[in-house]
């Protein structure tokens, strides 16, 4: 038996570390996160989530808080997540790499706030598919499975009751959307928001998650994730990643 030289030892930690980066390159991931006071507390949770996500299903990923990184890593990347982000912080030159990047081919996932917006963008309302209204507070509700063919609903029960933020919206374009979760309306008190005033909800179709083909890329958003503790449930998290494998998919 040989020895074991240094020689050796550094090929082998080299072949190692190639069959690893290999084994990483079936697609990439780019998450963009905004910190704000209502969902700040995520992203740490979630960014180890998504860490862990990676080396599970074995793709790259990064993430990002800065904009100026849509411009500079965007074309790097097949995929790009924005989970409680929205345009109001991109200028005209982070929106240009973003169109882009969906003119050729690219996969976005949108995730919880990634609807809420205080400024008119119409482009990017439409890359999402709907526009935040208002939200009741953080009840248990049920959710509905509306198409089980689909990667993001292969796991879930028909009914999955849990507790999150049930998003009311508008802007929604029924025609071009596929629905994939409802929420039950009946299942919780839609009308309780934060004063007096009650809350509309949406009526018998509540569409909670969905997918689209939008300027020669694919989109999938779900109004869920608002908790922190959404970043350890193992429904949730594969809810998320079967967006991914959608939007990544030929």
């Amino acid at each position: 038996m040989k020895p074991v030289t240094i020689k050796n030892l550094l090929l082998t930690l080299c072949m190692l570390t190639m069959i690893k980066t290999n084994a990483q390159d079936q697609f990439s991931v780019l998450l963009f996160t905004q910190h704000d006071d209502w969902h700040y507390n995520s992203i740490p949770i979630a960014i180890q989530a998504f860490e862990d996500m990676a080396e599970e299903h074995q793709f790259k990923f990064n993430w990002t808080q800065r904009p100026n990184d849509l411009i500079e890593k965007l074309p790097e990347h097949d995929v790009v997540i924005f989970m409680n982000a929205n345009a109001d912080s991109l200028k005209t030159k982070h929106m240009v790499a973003l169109k882009t990047f969906m003119k050729r081919g690219g996969g976005f996932v949108g995730i919880h706030g990634t609807a809420d917006g205080e400024n008119d963008n119409t482009w990017f309302d439409g890359l999402v598919g709907a526009k935040f209204v208002d939200h009741p507070k953080l009840q248990a509700a049920i959710v509905k499975v509306e198409n089980t063919d689909f990667p993001a609903t292969w796991h879930l029960p028909n009914k999955w009751l849990r507790s999150d933020e049930w998003y009311n919206f508008e802007n929604m374009n029924l025609d071009k959307l596929n629905i994939v979760l409802t929420v039950d309306e009946a299942s919780y008190n839609f009308t309780a928001g934060y004063d007096e005033i009650p809350l509309k909800g949406m009526g018998e179709i509540h569409p909670i998650s969905w997918f689209q083909y939008y300027e020669g890329g694919k989109s999938f958003y779900t109004a869920l994730g608002h908790k922190p503790e959404s970043y350890k449930d193992k429904n949730f998290l594969d809810h998320i990643f079967g967006g991914i494998y959608w939007v990544v998919s030929k």
